[in-house]
Formats: structure tokens, C-alpha cells, sequence
């Protein structure tokens, strides 16, 4: 079995897309550090530029993610909708640089999150991502909140790392990303493109 190398990002490079189903990484910022959100057309619904605050870059999570990760549950009430958002993750490994960095995340901020996926834009390649946790209506109020849990698991094949459930709320569905974030390289930073 390979070992993961671990970084400030929680990069996994042994890992093999194949495990990690539909979604590759999520990418995260705390919602203060979010300056601008830019929507698209009405026709697409998506979102086509975040910028942030001063110097703020996202933080990429490599994780392990299996079918129904991603999930949301729309409610009707007095002519409104409400969308319950849940993303769950699993961190191989305990450690404790990434329990540093995930008591960070879930210190109670709200956090702007982006889920890039495995399927790849037929036009221009890059990877297909979602914007989970913001909301047209409730902005920076529809943050996500990231909860964090232990698991050792003894058996054979057992695990032992972290999981991670992060939950929003939204009043509409969930969109694309279709634009550049800047992600933490210890530098000055490295653009990331999904979408058209």
C-alpha cells in the first residue's frame, strides 16, 4: 500500500480518481474572505468569477468520496423554497498537521466551498465544479459549516482518518462553476480553471 504524501492542501496523490467516484477535491475559503461573486446568464445558472479578499486563497481537500457524497433536499413552505446541503468526505491518515488545519475549518466560520468533479467541460477540458454553499438570495448567510469526526475502524481492511460533513443551506439549486479560483501553493498562489 502506498503512502500519501501530506501537505498544507491535504493533497492524496496516490490517490486513484477511479476511488473517489463522481468528485475529485473540494476547494474552500471562509465566507468573509470572499469579496465578489459573479452570475452568468439566467439561462445557464452558473457562477463565472469569486474573487477574494487582499491576498485570501482557497485551500484544496483531496479526499475520498463515494456515491450520494453529495446530496440536497428541497422543502416547500409558504410559496418558498429551502435546500439542505450535504458533502461528505473521508481524509485517510490521522496526523497532526491536518487535524491543525481542519480544526482551522471548522473553528464555527461559514465557508464558501467549490466541488470539483471528474467529468471534464467537452469544450475547453477542464474539470466540471459546483458551487456549494452560496446562494444568490442568502449569499454570504448560506455559507457551509464543516463538521469534523475521527474514525478508527479496526478490521481488516479498516480505516483511519477523518470525516468530514460539511452542510448549507440555499433557496435555489446548486451551480456550476464555470471560471478561475486562486489556490494556496505556499507562494503566490495557482490559478485553477473549471467549467466552459
Amino acid at each position: 500500500m502506498a503512502t500519501c504524501a501530506v501537505t498544507d492542501n491535504l493533497l492524496i496523490s496516490c490517490a486513484d480518481d477511479d476511488a473517489n467516484a463522481g468528485l475529485q477535491s473540494a476547494y474552500l475559503v471562509f465566507m468573509e474572505q470572499i469579496d465578489t461573486v459573479t452570475l452568468g446568464a439566467l439561462t445557464k445558472d452558473n457562477v463565472t468569477a469569486i474573487t477574494t479578499v487582499g491576498s485570501a486563497f482557497f485551500t484544496e481537500l483531496q479526499g475520498r468520496f463515494e456515491k450520494g457524497s453529495l446530496t440536497s433536499e428541497m422543502s416547500r413552505e409558504n410559496y418558498g423554497k429551502r435546500v439542505e446541503r450535504t458533502l461528505n468526505m473521508f481524509v485517510p491518515y490521522m496526523e497532526g498537521t491536518k487535524a491543525q488545519i481542519l480544526n482551522n475549518l471548522s473553528s464555527g466560520g461559514k465557508l464558501f466551498v467549490v466541488v470539483a468533479s471528474n467529468n471534464l467541460d467537452a469544450s475547453s477540458g477542464n474539470r466540471i465544479a459546483y458551487v456549494f454553499g452560496w446562494d444568490k438570495k442568502l449569499q454570504k448567510t448560506g455559507g457551509a459549516m464543516l463538521n469534523v469526526n475521527e474514525v478508527i475502524e479496526e478490521s481488516t481492511g479498516g480505516i483511519i482518518g477523518y470525516n468530514l460533513v460539511f452542510t448549507a443551506v440555499a433557496t435555489e439549486l446548486i451551480r456550476d462553476l464555470d471560471g478561475d479560483i486562486v489556490v494556496e501553493d505556499g507562494a503566490t498562489g495557482t490559478t485553477v480553471s473549471f467549467g466552459a
